[in-house]
């Protein structure tokens, strides 16, 4: 049976801004923000598709991309 309540890489921010943002890096920074506030921090299109999202995150601390980056319904 289908899980249609977990986010998936295409959703749109707007459809998950719930959501939270789990990011964990090799230099062992590790933060978890809600969806929709990164958004509008960073002024992210509400259109943009999750996996866009991850594919443009990099570590505050050390610049690199992050060894992980997942949307999740739970901090």
């Amino acid at each position: 049976m289908a899980d249609y309540t977990s986010p998936k890489p295409v959703d749109p921010i707007w459809y998950q801004t719930n959501a939270f943002l789990r990011i964990d890096c090799r230099c062992r920074r590790s933060v978890t923000y809600p969806l929709g506030d990164f958004a509008r921090v960073h002024r992210l299109p509400s259109s943009m598709a999750l996996y866009e999202l991850i594919d443009r995150l990099r570590c505050e601390n050390c610049g690199e991309r992050p060894s992980s980056a997942k949307v999740t319904r739970h901090p």
